[in-house]
């Protein structure tokens, strides 16, 4: 069970991280909400349906290297760690430059480890925790118009099987969801593909929550979700 717990969900402002919130919030926990902007939106949707539930802001930019150092020293615990934030560069390697590769790094790898290291600490003490990190079908898969995006995914799905066996002796379990295209704001920058067809991101969520309520003797470490139609 979730109730009760307390939750952070980074890139809790873009269309994914906004349904886990949410849905996560409709289950009891208290959610902390982080990310650049729009937060506000956020929170008052939960508060509105689950007053209870409302945790923390923090507006953040991943890539500003002081403010997140101060986010890092701060005195907090969270049971429940979602890294949904990220950034997707629709740009060929040939084109992208060494800025475009750190600053998707910073957002969609370092971030998570840095994030999953403070927490990991608090919930490995009461034995008992849940880390997911939001891959991407991109994990699986190389792109000739998304290449650094392929690759931070593909580090970040390392990481994630790396963090599942150091912490499941402590009952913190970590999970790597990796959906295909999903009908967000950053969805649409895919190119090629019909929008139509893409995944709902109330149904990632739904599927995420269930997934990080079960507590028996087998976890779903490594999941992928992917579209029944693909056009």
């Amino acid at each position: 069970m979730v109730t009760g717990r307390t939750a952070l969900v980074t890139g809790a402002n873009g269309g994914l991280g906004r349904e886990i919130a949410i849905k996560l919030a409709s289950e009891g926990c208290v959610v902390s909400l982080l990310g650049r902007k729009n937060l506000h939106n956020v929170c008052k949707k939960i508060e509105s349906s689950h007053p209870q539930s409302v945790g923390r802001l923090f507006f953040l930019d991943f890539c500003d290297a002081q403010s997140f150092d101060i986010f890092l020293n701060l005195d907090i615990h969270f049971d429940i760690l979602i890294n949904c934030a990220g950034v997707f560069p629709v740009k060929n390697l040939s084109d992208s430059t060494s800025d475009d590769y750190s600053k998707c790094f910073d957002v969609n790898v370092k971030a998570p480890f840095l994030l999953s290291k403070k927490f990991a600490e608090g919930m490995k003490q009461q034995e008992w925790g849940r880390i997911v990190n939001i891959g991407s079908s991109s994990a699986y898969a190389g792109s000739d118009n998304s290449g650094l995006y392929c690759a931070s995914k593909h580090a970040l799905l390392g990481l994630s099987r790396s963090q599942h066996l150091e912490l499941k002796s402590h009952n913190v379990r970590v999970f790597c969801l990796s959906p295909g295209s999903i009908k967000t704001d950053m969805g649409k920058q895919v190119p090629n593909q019909d929008y139509s067809t893409f995944m709902d991101p109330k149904d990632i969520a739904e599927y995420l929550v269930q997934m990080i309520k079960f507590d028996s003797e087998m976890i779903s470490e490594e999941v992928r979700l992917n579209r029944m139609t693909i056009r």
